[in-house]
């Protein structure tokens, strides 16, 4: 039974437009965030973050002499990436995606934001390159995976929680709507999934020699 829904009624060129604005909304969170989290990682370093900045430093200090397994990094890295893959597409099924999305963007930024502040009180300006280095290359993956994937699920919440039908029958279709939904959208979280492995590799047998050796 096709599937009618306000988003379908939407122009190609038009959904295309929505698509690249909530990209920009995602965006604009994300730095958001990340000033906040960079800001109050200057404001509060004497009261706050001591001890984290004395563990953070010798870590620095002693990144080269350090003994750690590509293998454990690759597998720590694809945990986590598949943990805020699949808790991203099992919210966007639910109506609190939007607060969910919204609080994940900011708290990213916020986390990314707050680590550079680190790199640069401990570094000064060279700290935002160091920082930099811990996320290449898997990042240069990752974050247009992650975009990508939370602009379809956003696509997906809109066909499954905007509807035109007002009949009786919608309650008796709906599963039947929403597992054809699903299945729409299988083949690129299957792609997903396997670019969020390829990070995971890029991490754990790349990332880790470039910062023990640069």
């Amino acid at each position: 039974m096709p599937i009618k829904s306000r988003y379908n009624s939407i122009p190609k060129r038009r959904r295309h437009y929505l698509m690249t604005s909530f990209s920009r909304l995602t965006i604009g969170l994300f730095l958001a965030g990340f000033i906040l989290g960079n800001f109050s990682g200057h404001l509060f370093k004497e009261h706050l973050y001591n001890s984290v900045l004395l563990l953070f430093e010798n870590t620095l200090n002693n990144l080269s002499s350090l003994e750690i397994n590509g293998k454990d990094v690759f597998f720590y890295s694809l945990k986590e990436n598949l943990k805020i893959f699949f808790l991203l597409a099992f919210f966007a099924m639910t109506n609190v995606w939007r607060f969910y999305y919204a609080s994940f963007t900011l708290y990213t930024g916020f986390s990314q934001g707050l680590f550079c502040s680190f790199c640069m009180i401990l570094k000064g300006a060279g700290g935002a390159f160091q920082y930099l280095l811990f996320l290449l290359p898997q990042s240069l993956l990752l974050a247009p995976v992650f975009l990508l994937c939370i602009c379809h699920l956003e696509e997906l919440h809109c066909n499954i929680f905007t509807t035109e039908s007002n009949d009786s029958s919608k309650g008796i279709f709906q599963n039947a709507q929403k597992r054809q939904l699903l299945f729409s959208k299988l083949p690129f979280l299957l792609i997903c999934i396997i670019l969020l492995i390829g990070g995971a590799l890029l991490e754990g047998y790349l990332n880790i020699p470039l910062l023990k050796y640069i």
